[in-house]
C-alpha cells in the first residue's frame, strides 16, 4: 500500500507544486496509478469513475448557489448591505472593519463561497478603509478573516460537498453550520474591536435614525434571502438544490425588478462566470470520482481506522487529529480537492469512533477555512493583500489575533459538539 499511495500522491504533489491545474494534477496521478498497477484498475471502472463523481443530482445546488451569490454582487445588493451595516456599526471606534466582519457575515447567507466573499467586500472595503486611515496590511487580514464566515452559515458550498461525499444530509449540515458561524463573527467582532481601541482607529459620525432607517429598508430585500434558505430547508418546503434555485431566482427579481441594477448584459456575464466558476469545482468533482475509488479499493480507510483506534478511541482527540489535517492540508489545497481525497478515508474512522457526521463536517469545513488564512500558503491572504496593494507576509502579521480568536473556537467546537448539535436537533428532530 506505501508503495500505491506514494505514487498517488507523490504524482499529484509533484505536478501541484509545479503550478498545474488541480483536476489536471489529479488526472495525471491516476494515469500514473493506472500505469503502474494497472491490472488493478479495469478499464470500465475509470469511465464510471469519472461518470459516479457527479451522479448526485445535488450538485447542481453548487451551480444556484454560485448564481446568487453572483446576482447579489452585480445587481446592488451587496452595496445595500454595506449601507445598512455601516448605518449600524461605523460609529464604533475602528467602525469601518466591524462593517467588514458583519457585510460578510449577512453576505455569507447567499454566497456560500470564501472567494466570491473576500472579492466581492474586499474590493468595496478595502479601499475605503484605507482611505480612513487603516493600514492596508490590516484591511486585508480583516478581509481575509471575515471570510472565511462565508461556508460555515449556510448556504456552504463546502458543505454541500461534505454532504456528499460522507453521504450526510445537506439540510442537516446547514442548520449545524448556524450557531458556529454567527460564533466566528462575534469573536472577530470582539478582536476588531479591542485591537482598534488599542490603535485608536477611527470612527464615522453616527448616520442618526434616519439613515438607519432608510439603509434597512433599502436592504431588507436582501436581508429576506437567508430568511427563505433557512425555512425552505427547515419546513422541508424544498430541497438543498431546490433551495438554490429559488435563492437564484429571488436574487434576480430583488436586483433587476426592485434595485433595478441589473441588465441583460450584466446577467449574460455573471451567466459566464459562474459557468466557469462552477466547472472549476465540478470538474475536479468528477476527477475525484475515480481517486477516490482508488482510495477505497486500496483499504486505506481501513487502515487508518485500525491505527488511530491503536492509538485512541476518544472521539474528541480523533476529531482534533482529523482537524489538524484538514488545517494543514487546507494550506495548500483548495477546499474540492481537499474534501474529495480526505473525507472519503476519514469517514469510516468517524464512524468506528462514534463521531457525529454532523459535527464532523462543521469542525472539517472551518479547519479547512482556517487553512486558507494560515502560512504557508493561505489563498485568501493572497487574495486580499493583493486588493490592499500590502507586502503578504505584513498581512499574515495582522491576521493573527484574528487566527488566535478562530483557532479558540475551533478547540470549542470540537469539545462541545452540541454548539453545533443542538440547532438542527430543535428544528430538524
Amino acid at each position: 500500500m506505501i508503495n500505491e499511495l506514494s505514487v498517488l500522491f507523490g504524482t499529484m504533489l509533484i505536478f501541484m507544486v509545479a503550478g498545474v491545474p488541480v483536476f489536471f494534477c489529479m488526472a495525471i496521478a491516476e494515469i500514473a496509478y493506472i500505469a503502474v498497477f494497472w491490472p488493478k484498475v479495469p478499464l470500465m471502472v475509470v469511465a464510471q469513475g469519472f461518470v459516479l463523481g457527479l451522479n448526485n443530482y445535488h450538485f447542481a445546488a453548487i451551480v444556484f448557489f454560485f448564481l446568487a451569490g453572483e446576482i447579489m454582487n452585480s445587481g446592488g445588493i451587496t452595496k445595500r448591505l454595506l449601507r445598512f451595516t455601516g448605518a449600524c456599526f461605523g460609529h464604533i471606534h475602528g467602525g469601518l472593519s466591524h462593517v467588514n466582519i458583519l457585510a460578510s457575515m449577512v453576505f455569507a447567507g447567499v454566497s456560500g463561497s470564501s472567494m466570491a466573499d473576500a472579492s466581492s467586500i474586499g474590493a468595496i472595503m478595502v479601499p475605503a478603509m484605507k482611505r480612513e486611515g487603516y493600514s492596508g496590511a490590516y484591511a486585508a487580514a480583516v478581509t481575509a478573516a471575515s471570510a472565511t464566515i462565508g461556508p460555515v452559515i449556510p448556504p456552504s458550498i463546502p458543505l454541500v460537498l461534505f454532504g456528499l461525499f460522507a453521504m450526510t444530509p445537506i439540510s442537516r449540515l446547514f442548520i449545524a453550520g448556524v450557531i458556529p458561524g454567527i460564533l466566528m463573527g462575534v469573536f472577530l467582532l470582539i478582536t476588531s474591536y479591542l485591537i482598534s481601541r488599542a490603535r485608536k482607529y477611527p470612527a464615522t459620525a453616527w448616520v442618526g435614525f434616519n439613515e438607519l432607517a432608510k439603509s434597512m429598508l433599502g436592504s431588507l430585500a436582501a436581508l429576506i434571502m437567508p430568511l427563505i434558505i433557512i425555512v425552505g430547508l427547515v419546513g422541508g418546503i424544498a430541497t438543498v438544490t431546490e433551495v438554490g434555485a429559488i435563492a437564484a431566482a429571488y436574487a434576480l427579481i430583488v436586483s433587476m425588478l426592485i434595485y433595478r441594477e441589473l441588465n441583460i448584459g450584466k446577467l449574460w456575464q455573471i451567466f459566464c462566470k459562474v459557468g466557469i466558476d462552477a466547472a472549476k469545482i465540478l470538474i475536479i468533482v468528477s476527477i475525484a470520482g475515480l481517486f477516490i475509488w482508488i482510495i477505497g479499493n486500496m483499504g486505506v480507510a481501513r487502515v487508518l481506522s485500525t491505527w488511530i483506534g491503536s492509538i485512541t478511541s476518544d472521539p474528541t482527540l480523533v476529531l482534533a487529529l482529523m482537524a489538524v489535517v484538514l488545517l494543514i492540508g487546507g494550506t495548500v489545497m483548495d477546499p474540492v480537492t481537499l474534501f474529495a481525497v480526505f473525507v472519503p478515508i476519514m469517514v469510516p474512522t468517524a464512524a468506528a469512533v462514534g463521531i457525529n457526521y454532523t459535527h464532523m463536517g462543521v469542525v472539517a469545513v472551518l479547519s479547512t477555512m482556517l487553512g486558507l488564512i494560515t502560512p504557508p500558503v493561505g489563498m485568501l491572504v493572497f487574495l486580499t493583500s493583493t486588493q490592499a496593494e500590502a507586502p503578504v507576509h505584513h498581512v499574515f502579521k495582522e491576521l493573527i489575533p484574528f487566527l488566535g480568536a478562530l483557532f479558540l473556537l475551533l478547540g470549542a467546537l470540537i469539545i462541545f459538539p452540541q454548539l453545533s448539535l443542538w440547532l438542527p436537533e430543535l428544528l430538524l428532530d
